[in-house]
């Protein structure tokens, strides 16, 4: 009889998002964006240290002092534009759903980036069709006459040549 009362008035645990933000770097994330197989060639030549281990990286205080740089400000334009590349749709679905189930709210992101090569690429996320019972603002909507108005915005504002990037 104890054992149900507890379980059924527990405290419950406050939900986590399952995607942060920000990112807090560290020496090993710095290495790891930072052409990877030359900087641990280079290691293992002059320490002999065992490359990925904590050995071989009290031969480079350069990388400590960059992790704690990119925390404090941002990573350069290049890792920047792989965090886009990898986690930037992750992003926009999760903050998609985020507004639908915290404020009913459905949304609809265009999105500007430029890549490594600094191309200016364009994207448009719509997740609507998959939250509760409603429909994909692209699919039903002529959101078409925005595109070129936002194209032209945002090659104004990196100041470089773009393209389409899906």
């Amino acid at each position: 009889m104890y054992k149900t009362w507890l379980f059924n008035n527990k405290k419950k645990k406050e939900r986590k998002d399952m995607i942060k933000y920000g990112r807090r770097w560290t020496p090993r994330m710095v290495i790891y964006q930072q052409k990877r197989e030359e900087v641990l060639k280079r290691i293992k030549d002059k320490s002999g240290a065992k490359p990925g281990g904590p050995s071989m990286f009290k031969h480079y205080q350069k990388a400590k002092e960059t992790a704690e740089e990119w925390s404090n400000n941002f990573p350069p334009p290049e890792i920047q534009a792989q965090v886009t590349h990898k986690k930037g749709p992750a992003y926009m679905e999760h903050f998609s759903k985020e507004m639908w189930r915290q404020c009913r709210m459905r949304v609809f992101v265009m999105s500007a980036w430029k890549n490594e090569q600094g191309e200016v690429l364009f994207g448009m996320h719509d997740d609507n069709e998959a939250l509760g019972d409603g429909d994909s603002f692209m699919k039903t909507k002529d959101w078409e006459d925005i595109e070129p108005v936002w194209q032209e915005y945002a090659q104004e504002q990196f100041g470089a040549g773009a393209r389409d990037g899906g």
